[in-house]
């Protein structure tokens, strides 16, 4: 097994700069504040002293005297210590920052400026990350109980409709409107290649969509199909493409709000079902297209989109290729522990103050944690040192499950969907076929 890690910013451009990152605003007025940690790779080992750096500058000097506020968290939770700290040549020094177990913190600073603007500055720490591991064991009958729900689906005809979509936004590119049918009800995606494009000529790539109520994204997929690729693009709700964005919303206000947590008290009744079979769907319809050259399958997301990436690279053989960044879905039992868990927080507590046992048991069978130990082909994750959403000590307790050639890479940011971590996908991709065809 072979593991990567990236740590250096700026996709390498900067590999001495200090793994810092800011969060909202932090430069206004003339003023700029930034957090850095100590040490250049921001890695410690359990018991290190973790330190951490503010600085504030007006117009480039250093400011003195002014007051900085302070917060210091494991992974934006608990336990939590804050105070302020008033500058000294521009500089304040937060140590006594000490983890005994793996894990991330996360340092966070505000300063207002004298017209009243507020700057924030984010930093993250990571403790032998690579120890981190899952709050549960993986249920006994997981895979039974996919191989069993993936063979109910088989069992429906896809029932392909194809409908050609101008595009003039990208001439090179031919645009497809596709819906077939799926154990979840409709299947909904666009599908684009490059223009001229011969038969079983390209590599097949799958992109996968974040949260939100949408239609399939047919920038995405043309932007990707440049690349030489055929793109299948779908979206998780199986709703009609090309909609007004009005028509999505009001889904997204109604009654498809907060969909992530439908059904959660059972594994049967979960949203996230629907959304598996959609994705399993959609890699059986881009294979039986003729532009796929029959050999390299790739799948790639962002946050729920970098989840469904290592569901597909678990579940289906057919893909060759993970790339999953900040993936969401991460351990979702991790207060069993004493951790934050991931998005979407599947796990609400009881009146009693436990976790309520149905969605706990629920969750699991929807757990990254779980699906990674399964997956066999290269992956490629992101991962956010100052994310809340998707946090970074979640992302790592499912990226240790992984058995097969992985790599990881630590980006300075919060919950966003970056040119870092598109990049890293990529690269990713385009190394993989460059092997494949050697």
């Amino acid at each position: 097994m072979k593991m990567t890690k990236y740590l250096s910013l700026l996709l390498g451009i900067l590999p001495t700069a200090p793994l810092c990152a800011q969060w909202e605003l932090n430069e206004a007025d003339g003023y700029r504040l930034i957090v850095v940690t100590d040490r250049p790779d921001a890695l410690y080992a359990q018991g290190d002293e973790i330190c951490f750096i503010v600085t504030l500058e007006k117009d480039g000097a250093p400011v003195s005297g002014d007051r900085v506020a302070w917060c210091v968290t494991k992974d934006t939770w608990d336990p939590k210590t804050e105070g302020q700290v008033a500058m000294r040549d521009g500089k304040a020094v937060l140590g006594g920052n000490v983890l005994h177990e793996p894990g991330f913190f996360q340092c966070m600073a505000r300063y207002a400026t004298p017209q009243g603007t507020e700057l924030h500055a984010m930093a993250g720490a990571a403790v032998d990350p690579e120890q981190i591991a899952p709050s549960m064991p993986e249920p006994k009958d997981f895979m039974s109980y996919w191989k069993r729900e993936i063979k109910k689906q088989a069992k429906i005809p896809m029932n392909i409709r194809v409908t050609r979509v101008p595009y003039p936004e990208d001439p090179s590119v031919e645009m497809f409107d596709i819906q077939a049918d799926c154990q979840a009800g409709n299947f909904s995606a666009c599908y684009a290649y490059p223009k001229g494009a011969a038969d079983k000529s390209l590599p097949a790539l799958v992109t996968l969509n974040g949260a939100g109520v949408k239609s399939s994204r047919l920038y995405w997929a043309a932007y990707w199909a440049k690349d030489g690729l055929c793109v299948l693009d779908f979206n998780v709700h199986g709703l009609p493409n090309g909609r007004p964005d009005s028509y999505y919303r009001q889904l997204e206000d109604g009654e498809l709000h907060n969909y992530f947590l439908f059904g959660r008290d059972d594994r049967n009744t979960m949203f996230f079902h629907e959304m598996i079979m959609r994705l399993l769907r959609a890699i059986d319809v881009i294979t039986v297209q003729p532009q796929w050259d029959g050999e390299n399958l790739i799948v790639q997301g962002c946050s729920q989109g970098g989840a469904q990436a290592i569901i597909a690279g678990a579940l289906d053989p057919r893909v060759d290729l993970v790339c999953s960044e900040i993936p969401g879905m991460c351990d979702h039992t991790g207060m069993l522990v004493g951790r934050v868990s991931c998005w979407p927080k599947l796990v609400t507590n009881t009146p009693n103050g436990k976790p309520d046992p149905k969605r706990l048991e629920a969750a699991r069978y929807y757990d990254l944690v779980n699906f990674a130990r399964h997956v066999k082909v290269p992956t490629y994750v992101t991962v956010g040192m100052i994310d809340s959403v998707c946090p970074p000590t979640t992302v790592y307790a499912m990226f240790n499950q992984l058995p097969c050639d992985r790599h990881i890479q630590q980006l300075p940011l919060g919950h966003v969907q970056s040119g870092e971590g598109e990049n890293n996908s990529r690269r990713a991709m385009q190394e993989f076929l460059r092997r494949k065809r050697e």
